[in-house]
């Protein structure tokens, strides 16, 4: 991929893997802030939680059944140790599932990273129809990548994050945000949002279009980008940090000072 822009960073940003908080550095400096994602948990949209709720009650009965199943024709004796097993297993089930899916996720975003770097990628065959929707997906945008993962932060606003991929069409900084899941939520529009302010900051220079595209892991052809409204989701993701950093600090009175 050819680069048309040169982009120099004001910031060293850095990231915690595991706790995914951010550490940007200016000038001597460093702050540790938290990141976008985290940040929006405040704002799991209703949508979000009771489709979530449904999937999990149903990957729970479904174990159910299987162990069942594995009984089928034979005589089964349903005792106490019997049925804790079973609901153990169940009740772990959607969490096995959902770390096999962010798993695989995590993969079609790495393939997408060494394509845009012009590195060669190896895809086996759970990695590859994700990588093909971005590979036809791309082709059809005729957006040119020039840069992938990228951490960004905001000292203005205080908080970090990490953009999948950025482009360039008619000559205009598109930002990009890979989704490998079912469904794309309104949160993803504010964490577009998010990034489009962290990369002003960060690099000096405005994001004009901004698009989250959702790469189906399974079926060739299901792609489903959707350009996110800046204007609107702006304030948005202002307003829901300012909500974050209220609900993360002390919202009860002290009864010893409430006393006197």
């Amino acid at each position: 991929m050819s680069r048309t822009m040169k982009l120099t960073p004001r910031y060293a940003v850095t990231r915690d893997d595991e706790t995914h908080i951010y550490t940007i550095a200016f000038e001597g400096k460093t702050t540790i802030v938290p990141g976008t994602t985290g940040i929006l948990d405040i704002v799991g949209s209703r949508d979000r939680q009771n489709r979530l709720m449904g999937w999990a009650k149903k990957s729970a009965l479904l174990k159910v059944a299987e162990h069942i199943r594995t009984f089928a024709g034979q005589s089964l004796t349903v005792d106490e140790a019997w049925i804790e097993a079973v609901r153990k297993s169940a009740w772990k089930r959607d969490k096995e599932l959902l770390k096999e899916a962010g798993d695989l996720g995590k993969k079609v975003h790495e393939a997408i990273d060494l394509y845009i770097e012009g590195e060669p990628c190896e895809l086996d065959e759970q990695t590859k129809p994700g990588f093909d929707n971005f590979v036809k997906w791309q082709k059809e945008a005729g957006i040119e990548l020039i840069k992938g993962d990228t951490f960004i932060g905001s000292l203005e606003y205080g908080f970090g994050g990490a953009l999948d991929a950025l482009g360039i069409k008619d000559k205009k900084l598109v930002l990009l945000d890979w989704k490998t899941g079912n469904s794309v939520y309104d949160s993803a529009s504010l964490q577009a949002a998010a990034y489009s302010i962290a990369f002003k900051e960060t690099y000096g220079k405005v994001i004009n279009h901004a698009f989250v595209v959702r790469l189906g892991k399974e079926t060739a052809g299901d792609i489903e980008p959707k350009e996110v409204d800046l204007a609107a989701a702006y304030p948005a993701f202002l307003t829901a940090l300012s909500l974050h950093k209220a609900m993360t600090a002390s919202l009860w009175k002290d009864p010893v000072k409430a006393a006197k």
